[in-house]
């Protein structure tokens, strides 16, 4: 915001001695230039970061996202760079991809609806291999 705002000023002061600057492109250039410097999170899925079994779906984040996104990486759903604690369309595609592959191999009965729900949790967590 500090930044923003001392762009605007000086495209305001550039534009009263006579040099055109668009104050829009000045806030987009600050957008920009912060939006550059936010990294992206990556976790490590040697620990345990959540052991419940509550509904996990798209839009959510945090600790059980990760948990997810582990029991996935692990199971050769998701790479070690997309465990970020998200749950966008990636992990979405990964869930159905193992829901799909468990009820297979596994002869389960997995909502295939993207979701990790009570019995997600439990196959994400069994032993059968997928």
């Amino acid at each position: 915001m500090l930044m923003r705002k001392a762009l605007v000023a000086s495209a305001a002061a550039l534009a009263l001695t006579g040099m055109s600057v668009g104050i829009a492109d000045a806030a987009m250039a600050a957008d920009v230039t912060s939006a550059s410097s936010t990294a992206v999170q990556s976790y490590s899925c040697s620990r345990t970061y959540y052991s419940g079994t509550a509904l996990t779906e798209s839009g959510d984040t945090g600790n059980r996202v990760i948990e997810v996104q582990c029991q996935l990486y692990h199971r050769g759903f998701l790479s070690a760079g997309q465990v970020d604690g998200i749950f966008g369309s990636t992990t979405y595609n990964a869930v159905l991809r193992f829901q799909r592959e468990y009820n297979s191999i596994c002869h389960g009965g997995l909502s295939v609806d993207g979701a990790v729900g009570t019995y997600t949790w439990a196959a994400l967590r069994s032993a059968c291999p997928s």
